[in-house]
């Protein structure tokens, strides 16, 4: 018995000491993204006041606007949340460059296969120019073919 209550106690013990510093990790990791979000958000404005009309440019902008989207997508600095139907004429894009890499793959695919087998009216049109603009949020606009 005496074992079991020691044990208890003993685990109790152990247990609290990494929540405690997993909080306090947490709390790091909010203001190391707040600060990053604030910094990001100043380069992506300074950088679109200023940047040049070329395709370096655009791609530079891009990987600003993505670093930017990271590090304030974090709950602890997100304001508020916007949901698909109030952003207008935005794509949602992954915060995982592994994801984001998986799903350029697969709206190039589709925009390939599509573009080889879609009928000629307005819908198919429309939803041609969907999967293109899922693709470019997902690849960047280097890859975008008209």
């Amino acid at each position: 018995m005496k074992k079991i209550i020691l044990l208890a106690l003993m685990s109790t013990f152990a247990i609290s000491g990494f929540i405690n510093e997993a909080e306090i990790k947490a709390k790091e990791t909010a203001k190391e993204n707040n600060r990053l979000c604030k910094i990001f958000i100043n380069k992506v404005d300074t950088y679109k006041a200023t940047m040049r009309n070329d395709g370096l440019a655009e791609a530079t902008l891009v990987s600003y606007e993505k670093r930017m989207d990271l590090y304030c997508a974090a709950p602890a600095v997100k304001a508020e949340v916007k949901t698909i139907a109030e952003v207008t004429g935005e794509v949602k894009t992954v915060l995982s460059l592994k994801e984001n890499a998986r799903l350029c793959n697969i709206f190039s695919n589709k925009v390939e296969t599509y573009e080889a087998t879609m009928r000629n009216d307005d819908l198919a049109k429309a939803t041609l120019i969907s999967y293109k603009e899922r693709m470019s949020s997902y690849c960047g606009t280097s890859s975008v073919r008209s």
